[in-house]
């Protein structure tokens, strides 16, 4: 299978997305780097663990990342433009990512739901389509690994409150709109849970 997916332009910038792999591991190492690791250093660790988050080290989460990328037990898409990595998403089966049923409240759908958990946008390429083309990109290879659907869990913003997805990790209830998720229900205090059916 190919970890390459079709470019779209947006806004006049070509952008481009391809699969976390072992290949393209240091576009994604780049991309973090230039960021401090990600929201202090998470390396997008954090949903793969249900627990010791607090005495874990920037060092230690990108260890484990590249590992879980080189047995194949970590999936993303990171978008392009040109040669440039400028933003990623995350998702994956729900083996990979436990941290989400620990939530309040959360009830996992009967299937095999994939899971999307983080989305980052390199803050040079923020209103560029970035997140959306991530989001595609996560939607066309969760469809492909034979998934029954895709979960999301973005933060319900104020109405009336414009606050750009680049900001949000989880994405926001809009973009996944556009996509064609539909809401199910509430997660937590602010937070909901998105769905879109393969089947």
């Amino acid at each position: 299978m190919s970890d390459d997916h079709h470019h779209e332009t947006s806004r006049d910038v070509a952008l481009t997305s391809r699969e976390l792999s072992s290949r393209t591991w240091l576009d994604f190492e780049k991309l973090f780097e230039e960021n401090r690791g990600v929201w202090g250093g998470c390396w997008c660790m954090f949903y793969h663990l249900t627990e010791g988050w607090s005495k874990r080290t920037a060092l230690q989460n990108k260890s484990d990342k590249k590992q879980l990328v080189r047995v194949g037990k970590s999936h993303g898409v990171l978008v392009y433009c040109g040669d440039d990595p400028v933003g990623w998403c995350q998702f994956g089966p729900k083996e990979e990512l436990p941290r989400i049923d620990k939530k309040k409240g959360y009830a996992a759908p009967k299937g095999n739901f994939w899971r999307i958990t983080c989305f980052f946008v390199d803050r040079r390429h923020r209103s560029l389509g970035v997140a959306r083309r991530a989001l595609l990109g996560a939607i066309e290879s969760a469809r492909k690994a034979g998934g029954d659907g895709l979960e999301a869990y973005p933060v319900i913003t104020g109405r009336g409150k414009k606050t750009s997805s680049s900001f949000l990790w989880s994405g926001t209830s809009g973009l996944f709109e556009e996509a064609g998720f539909t809401k199910v229900g509430p997660l937590g205090q602010a937070s909901a849970v998105y769905r879109l059916n393969f089947r």
